[in-house]
C-alpha cells in the first residue's frame, strides 16, 4: 500500500496514515471486508515505527471504519455511516438509523490541515498595553474625508459602470496610474502588463499557482512573512527556507538550492523586508537576478512597503533591473494607505499577466471596480502623494523613538536593525532567551510584540522578535521598549543580566 507521507510536514505521520486510509475506505477503494496490511509490514514499507501504524489503526477503529481481530488482522467494516442505505432506514432498521444519524466528521485536505497547524498566538491584551505587534497603518492617519470625496466623484461620473463586475485585469484608470508610478521607480510597464488583485496576499497566491504545482518548493527567506508561508501551504506547496544575512538573502545558499533543482520559484522582499526591515543594495539585487536567470527560475518580488521610505536612497526594484523577464512584481496600497480597500497588483510580461488574470477569475472574478476607481482618483488628484509625505514624517519620528529606546533599554548583547523605512524593526535578544517563551510575561507587563518563531517556516525557536511602530506614538514606543527590556533582563540568568557595557549594537539596513 503506497501511502504518500510528508516527513517534514506540519501534521503527524500517524495522522497522515489515518487520513489516507479513511479517504480510501469512504471512496470505496478499500471495500467492506478488505483486510488492511499487517502493522509490521506497513511500518516497514513506510519506514516508520510500528507504534505509529498501530496508533493509526486504533484511530480508524475508534471512527468505526475498521475492526481488529486478534490473530486475524484489521478489516474494513461492512457497514459505514457515510453509506447507510436509505431503504434500511425507511424500513425501520435501528442499526442503520444509528449509523445514518452519526454526526458528520469532516476530513479536511492536506493543505487545509497544514494551514490550520501553523502556530497561532493570542495577541489580545489589556487596553493599556503598548501594541508593537501589528504591521497595520495607524487609523488616525487614514485620509477618510478625501477617500469619501473620491468615492462620490467616481460614482457621480460613472456609477453604473463602476458598480458592474468590471475588467478582470482591473480598472483601466488605476492601471494607467500604476504605470506612471512604476515608471518613477524605473519599471517600464504597459497597462496591459498589470493585473489588479484583492490585495498583495491574493497576488502572492496567484503567482505561486502560476509557476508551481502541488508538492513543488518555493525558495523563501528565513525569517519571512508568515502570510506568504500560509499562502504557499494553501496552494499545496512547500517552503524551502534560505538564511538571511545583514545584506539580505544568502545568495550562495540560493545558488546552491536552484542548482540542484530545489525550487520552482523564488519569493523575496528586497525592500523593507518583513520582518527584518532590510533593504538590499544594488549589487545584491543584480547578483540575485543573475542567479535566477542562470537557473531559469522566476522571481516573485514583494514590494509591499515601497512607498514608506523615510530616509536614504532606494535601489531600483528587481523588476527595474530585469532584462530577461524573470521577475513578477507585486505591490499594494494596504501598508501606505489603508488595508480595507484590498487592492494590490501584479506586474509581469503580457503572457504572465494574461495567465494570472485567468487564475484570478477562479478566486473572485474581479477586484471591486468602484474601489479601484476611487484609488485612481486619490492618486491623480495628488491626495495620495500628500498622504505619503505626512506618513513619512510621522514614521520617521516613530522609528527614531524606537532606535533611541532600543539603544538605551535592551540588555547587553542585544542587536537590532535600523531600517530606512517601513514599520518593522528586528530585535535579537541575548541567548538563551526565547521570545516565544518570553511573550506571556511581556504581555502581562504591558507590551506586545511578534516572536521570531512565527517568521521561520521550520518553526525553530528564536531569540529574535519583530517590533512594529505602525500604531504607536513615540512616547508609547519608548515605554513599550522600556518594559520589554525589563522583562528580558528578568528572564536572563543572573550573571548575564548583571553584565555591564554597551547595551546593544544596531545594524543599518
Amino acid at each position: 500500500m503506497l501511502i504518500p507521507l510528508e516527513r517534514r510536514g506540519a501534521r503527524p505521520v500517524f495522522r497522515q496514515i489515518v487520513d489516507y486510509l479513511r479517504r480510501a475506505i469512504e471512496a470505496g477503494r478499500l471495500a467492506p471486508g478488505a483486510r488492511l496490511q499487517p502493522i509490521r509490514l506497513l511500518a516497514r514499507e513506510l519506514g516508520v515505527n510500528r507504534e505509529t501504524v498501530a496508533d493509526a489503526y486504533r484511530e480508524l477503529e475508534a471512527l468505526g471504519l475498521t475492526e481488529s481481530h486478534v490473530g486475524r488482522g484489521t478489516f474494513v467494516t461492512a457497514a459505514r455511516a457515510t453509506l447507510a442505505p436509505r431503504a434500511a432506514v425507511a424500513a425501520g432498521d435501528a442499526g442503520a438509523v444509528a449509523l445514518a444519524e452519526r454526526p458528520f466528521t469532516p476530513l479536511f485536505s492536506r493543505a487545509a490541515d497544514a494551514v490550520a497547524a501553523l502556530p497561532v498566538l493570542d495577541f489580545a491584551s489589556d487596553a493599556r498595553a503598548v501594541r508593537l505587534d501589528r504591521v497595520v497603518p495607524d487609523a488616525q492617519l487614514y485620509p477618510v474625508d478625501e477617500f469619501r470625496k473620491a468615492l462620490a466623484r467616481v460614482l457621480a461620473r460613472g456609477g453604473r459602470r463602476v458598480l458592474d463586475y468590471g475588467d478582470p485585469h482591473g480598472d483601466e484608470s488605476l492601471r494607467r496610474v500604476l504605470v506612471e508610478r512604476l515608471t518613477a521607480y524605473g519599471i517600464e510597464a504597459h497597462h496591459e502588463e498589470i493585473v489588479v488583485t484583492g490585495g498583495s496576499t491574493q497576488a502572492l497566491a496567484i503567482t505561486a499557482r502560476l509557476f508551481c504545482d502541488p508538492g513543488d518548493a518555493v525558495a523563501v527567506e528565513s525569517p519571512t512573512y508568515p502570510g506568504a508561508h500560509a499562502a504557499l501551504l494553501a496552494a499545496g506547496l512547500r517552503a524551502a527556507p534560505l538564511p538571511m544575512t545583514d545584506a539580505g538573502l544568502d545568495l550562495d545558499a540560493l545558488d546552491a538550492l536552484l542548482a540542484r533543482g530545489g525550487a520552482r520559484l523564488v519569493y523575496t522582499m528586497p525592500t523593507f523586508h518583513n520582518p527584518t526591515g532590510i533593504a538590499t543594495g544594488l549589487e545584491h539585487r543584480r547578483r540575485l537576478l543573475e542567479i535566477a536567470v542562470k537557473h531559469g527560475v522566476p522571481v516573485l518580488e514583494d514590494d509591499f512597503e515601497k512607498d514608506l521610505r523615510v530616509r536614504g536612497r532606494a535601489a531600483p526594484p528587481l523588476k527595474a533591473l530585469d532584462r530577461a523577464g524573470n521577475v513578477v512584481y507585486v505591490g499594494t496600497f494596504s501598508k501606505a494607505l489603508f488595508p480595507g480597500a484590498r487592492v494590490g497588483w501584479i506586474v509581469g510580461a503580457r503572457r504572465t499577466v494574461d495567465a494570472a488574470t485567468a487564475l484570478k477569475r477562479t478566486f473572485d472574478l474581479t477586484t471591486s471596480p468602484v474601489l479601484q476607481a476611487a484609488l485612481a482618483q486619490l492618486c491623480t488628484s495628488g491626495v495620495y502623494d500628500r498622504h505619503l509625505r505626512r506618513v513619512a514624517k510621522e514614521l520617521e519620528r516613530r522609528l527614531g523613538a524606537a532606535f533611541t529606546a532600543l539603544e538605551e533599554r535592551l540588555p547587553s548583547g542585544s542587536t537590532f536593525t535600523r531600517p530606512e523605512g517601513g514599520f518593522a524593526v528586528w530585535v535579537t535578544l541575548p541567548q538563551p532567551l526565547d521570545t516565544m517563551a518570553l511573550f506571556p510575561a511581556a504581555k502581562q507587563a504591558g507590551v506586545v510584540y511578534t516572536p521570531g518563531q512565527l517568521f521561520h517556516v521550520d518553526g525553530r525557536r528564536s531569540s529574535s522578535l519583530r517590533l512594529s511602530v505602525a500604531q504607536c506614538q513615540p512616547d508609547e514606543i519608548a515605554r513599550g521598549i522600556r518594559v520589554l527590556g525589563e522583562v528580558a533582563r528578568a528572564a536572563l540568568p543572573a550573571r548575564a543580566s548583571r553584565r555591564g557595557g554597551r547595551a546593544v549594537a544596531s545594524v543599518h539596513v
